[in-house]
């Protein structure tokens, strides 16, 4: 199908910005973004600081109610790697949270170019181990973690799971991978109309550059989670990929692996959509949010169930 209208407005905001390299990144990191006036109530919602292998780490913290025992979702946001932080995401973190009825930790993991890779893979292993270890103080079960991300942030999740079978722990009970970078050696395909939206080759290159110290780590499975030498024995996953987007194809390729490899994966391609599609305030937006929120809900059940 053509692409959807609900994104021309986003696809001509994105065509008069600047691309990237063009601004210093503290520039665009810093630019004003846009208030959200009616942000989705939760209950509670409060940062803390955790030790991290490079320093201070950031959470933020959204408890759905006073029920205990509830999932845990660990969130990594998205942003190249290079971009993002917990503000960018807060809404998507929200919905989630009040619609699935789990504990949300958002993790404000360190960005390249000042912190290259290994460091955002550590920081999210590192969210992982503190949220496991201190799932009964947040009301949360420590054996229903799920990893969540979108873009870089569902890379991170993919690859946060890996370290925690190759690791042998912490636990993790499930993966919702929200159109994923899966392969940063493969190069971005252009949409059915032969356009690229939201992200382009000049893009990939911008991020791959800014993360990477080598380009030849792309081909490590820490980096590109497609490329492991096995995805068996992992949790269980959601994949969402978007039509429109230059990294659908290698996520379905990604979903497609781990069915291969006997794990149970629900991979579910939105028609006439962009990269990005699930933080933009459109309708298709909140269609994900409502299948993340009922996936969750009946593999890791309600507040006390098992």
């Amino acid at each position: 199908m053509p692409l959807d209208p609900q994104f021309h407005r986003v696809v001509a905001m994105y065509k008069q910005m600047p691309a990237l390299g063009e601004l210093p990144i503290d520039l665009i990191r810093n630019a004003p973004k846009p208030v959200n006036p009616d942000p989705t109530p939760v209950d509670d919602v409060h940062e803390r600081t955790i030790e991290g292998p490079g320093g201070e780490l950031q959470l933020r913290i959204y408890r759905p109610g006073n029920a205990e025992a509830l999932p845990l979702l660990l969130f990594m946001h998205g942003g190249g790697f290079v971009l993002g932080d917990l503000e960018s995401h807060d809404e998507i973190a929200r919905r989630i949270t009040a619609h699935s009825g789990c504990v949300t930790v958002s993790v404000d993991y360190r960005l390249a170019p000042e912190h290259p890779y290994p460091a955002a893979v550590d920081d999210c292993f590192a969210a992982l181990k503190w949220a496991a270890s201190h799932a009964g103080e947040l009301g949360a079960d420590a054996s229903r973690v799920v990893v969540i991300g979108d873009s870089a942030g569902a890379n991170l999740a993919a690859v946060t799971a890996l370290r925690a079978r190759d690791e042998h722990g912490p636990e993790i009970a499930g993966q919702v991978l929200i159109y994923p970078t899966a392969d940063l050696t493969a190069p971005m395909q252009p949409a059915p109309d032969g356009e690229f939206y939201i992200l382009s080759p000049d893009t990939r290159k911008f991020f791959n550059d800014a993360y990477l110290t080598d380009p030849s780590q792309a081909r490590l499975p820490t980096v590109s989670p497609l490329l492991a030498d096995s995805l068996a024995n992992l949790p269980p996953v959601l994949l969402i990929t978007a039509e429109y987007d230059p990294l659908c194809e290698q996520g379905e390729a990604l979903a497609a692996r781990y069915a291969e490899s006997d794990v149970e994966t629900v991979q579910t391609r939105y028609a006439g959509a962009i990269h990005g599609f699930a933080t933009f305030p459109v309708p298709m937006r909140d269609e994900a949010v409502s299948q993340i929120a009922d996936w969750l809900k009946s593999r890791y059940g309600q507040p006390g169930s098992t």
